[in-house]
């Protein structure tokens, strides 16, 4: 047996960005790899035929950063995102599929990025968004570095264009001092509809948005409707009657996503699936009327459905997992398509306990449900040698009553009853979850440390998705209430059922999961080991300078602003409880953190060291809320384990 090393996880990639062709007979995707060298990453784009005839062939060089590749309707072209001409700065590009260089569609000489793009239904334009280049003024200014910022003035407001494949002309349909975040294609290709913030700025995404339509032939958009909750995965029905998006079910920040449908000629959006014991997570449309296919996470498992958005009913598409595989297999990302002679076909990233994401693929005849799928892609021959640890799903009961579920990972070859040291990983969001599959990357380090003989603990506690509104909601102006009560009684329960060595726990995670192992040391000292990753440990401060304050909001209750008897964000901050602290802490965090900034890590090291807690602080030079970076993933990784290692092996 091969030993796992640091280098083989940073080094790992996986397939996203899946796309089936319009015929249903390939599958175009993008590898991503899960850390960078330099400055800016690389990314390739793959194509593998569905029937898995023969292997994924490797379609661009994966020396930039290609992704985000879409079939044009005919199926003979891909475009896709490329910054191969600025890196750093991705532009739109046509590849031919039968051979033959990518040729740029936007000016390599452009400064802005392309962030979306669609496909006309005819194949003759495509619609994407982009800022406005920097005026001969805005030159000057730079240039003279006369560049004052002024808060809430020249804001890069995304405008919506559209280009011309045969002119390559390209044309402003929508600008303003408006932001466009999201874009489809009517069927009939005669106009858009799009989602308009008020600016660009993240926290935008929580307050009110519009949905619009814009006709090719000329005039004033149309306004469909306001809507008081962030928008999602606008969809166009097939028979051009309806548009569907994903909403939070309540209107607020950190709830259970919900789909939602409103008459394309305006009114108000209602609910017509998901949300209350289920969230659904991604939207995509089909080619048959009002149907849609969806994601829908539902306890520990995600599986794709069709929704017909007329009665709300679902009809599952993906295979129904076998008792055996829950908590092991796992669906993180996929496409549906329905070809014109009526196959349903299939394409998903699938990972297991023991494989990292490979794209997997089926298909069904008209009428028929898909019931199995075949691997088509082999991109991790780096790990094949590797056993890995055991895993298996973890149910117990809260204090309260509710039925949870999480993840629990165990080394090989440990006798029957013998207690181990058991380290308990906390997931981000809080809107997020644990899922079955591959856990090991350099934020989760499920597999890392069970292979160095831990018992790995990933409970999902309150707060998260999988099983609706109450329970995604109960992180709301709580955050260290009833979830950190979830994840003690599912310490407890590992205990009683002589998985864990009480005397020998630690907690950890990244994100939300680094705010929870900073207040679980500040109210208990059963922890003998701690590790805060990018976590928050003063929530009033998070609303002042975090990219996303009304998030922050919501979560920690109340704002700084709010008056001296408005304390809540204070009662639910480690920073206020730092002097109980007696766990030692690791604290890792991103120099350029604008989700968590840095000032959360620096703030609660220095509390730490003024009550001589034993504390490190290590610093990640230009990352944001996420590590990047090879060598930065290799050291936090080792990091992780040593500190562990130095404070549960006594």
């Amino acid at each position: 047996m091969s030993e796992l090393t640091a280098e083989q996880i940073v080094d790992l990639a996986v397939p996203i960005d899946l796309q089936i062709s319009p015929d249903g007979s390939q599958v175009a995707y993008t590898l991503n790899p899960l850390s960078k060298k330099d400055e800016h990453g690389t990314s390739n784009i793959w194509v593998a035929p569905i029937d898995g005839s023969s292997p994924a062939q490797q379609f661009t060089s994966g020396d930039t950063k290609d992704h985000r590749p879409q079939w044009s309707p005919d199926g003979r072209h891909l475009a896709l995102l490329s910054d191969r001409s600025q890196r750093g700065t991705a532009q739109l590009y046509l590849l031919p599929v039968n051979g033959g260089e990518a040729r740029p569609l936007t000016s390599k000489d452009n400064e802005k990025a392309v962030e979306q793009f669609v496909w006309s239904p005819r194949g003759g334009q495509i619609a994407f968004t982009s800022a406005d280049e920097p005026s001969e003024e805005d030159k000057k200014r730079t240039q003279e570095r006369d560049d004052a910022r002024v808060y809430g003035e020249r804001h890069p407001y995304a405008r919506l264009r559209l280009i011309s494949l045969a002119s390559q002309e390209v044309t402003t349909l929508v600008s303003g001092e408006r932001h466009i975040a999201d874009l489809v294609w009517h069927p009939h290709g005669t106009e858009l509809a799009y989602v308009v913030w008020q600016t660009p700025e993240l926290e935008s995404g929580d307050r009110e948005q519009v949905i619009e339509r814009i006709s090719l032939a000329g005039g004033e958009p149309h306004r469909v409707c306001r809507w008081s909750g962030s928008i999602e995965n606008l969809t166009w029905s097939s028979d051009g009657e309806t548009l569907f998006f994903l909403s939070p079910i309540s209107g607020k920040p950190q709830a259970s996503s919900a789909v939602y449908a409103v008459s394309a000629q305006g009114g108000d959006p209602r609910c017509i699936a998901g949300g209350e014991t289920d969230c659904v997570l991604g939207l995509h449309s089909l080619s048959q009327g009002q149907h849609v296919a969806g994601f829908i996470a539902k306890g520990l498992d995600t599986q794709i459905y069709q929704l017909d958005g007329q009665n709300g009913q679902i009809l599952q598409l993906s295979p129904t997992v076998d008792k055996q595989q829950v908590g092991d297999a796992s669906i993180t990302t996929g496409h549906v398509r329905i070809t014109e002679d009526g196959r349903t076909v299939l394409a998903v990233t699938r990972s297991s306990s023991n494989q990292p994401g490979q794209v997997w693929a089926g298909f069904a005849e008209q009428g028929e449900r898909i019931t199995a799928l075949k691997q088509l892609s082999s991109h991790h021959d780096g790990v094949s040698g590797i056993t890995f640890a055991q895993q298996q799903p973890f149910y117990w009961t809260a204090p309260d009553g509710w039925e949870l579920d999480g993840l629990l990972l165990l080394p090989h070859n440990v006798p029957d009853g013998q207690p181990l040291p058991m380290i308990v990983l906390v997931h981000g969001g809080p809107y997020g979850r644990w899922n079955p599959g591959f856990n090991l990357s350099w934020g989760n380090w499920g597999q890392w440390l069970a292979l160095a003989g831990y018992a790995v603990l990933m409970p999902n506690p309150r707060g998260g998705y999988g099983h609706g509104e109450r329970f995604a909601s109960a992180a709301r102006s709580d955050v260290g209430g009833a979830d950190f009560a979830d994840v003690m009684s599912a310490v407890d329960a590992a205990i009683e059922r002589g998985i864990a060595d009480p005397d020998r726990l630690g907690i950890g995670g990244w994100s939300q999961g680094g705010f929870m192992s900073a207040w679980a040391v500040t109210q208990t000292t059963r922890f003998k080991a701690a590790i805060m990753g990018a976590g928050v440990s003063d929530w009033g401060m998070m609303v002042l300078t975090s990219d996303m304050p009304d998030f922050e909001l919501a979560l920690g209750g109340t704002a700084p602003w709010d008056g001296i008897d408005a304390q809540r964000h204070r009662e639910l901050s480690p920073i206020t409880f730092a002097h109980q602290v007696k766990t030692p802490v690791l604290i890792l965090h991103g120099e350029n953190d604008a989700r968590v900034p840095l000032s959360q890590a620096t703030g609660f090291y220095r509390a730490l060291r003024r009550y001589d807690v034993p504390t490190e602080m290590v610093a990640y030079p230009r990352e944001p809320h996420g590590i990047s970076e090879r060598a930065h993933q290799l050291d936090l990784l080792r990091r992780v384990r040593s500190w562990y290692d130095r404070w549960l092996r006594v």
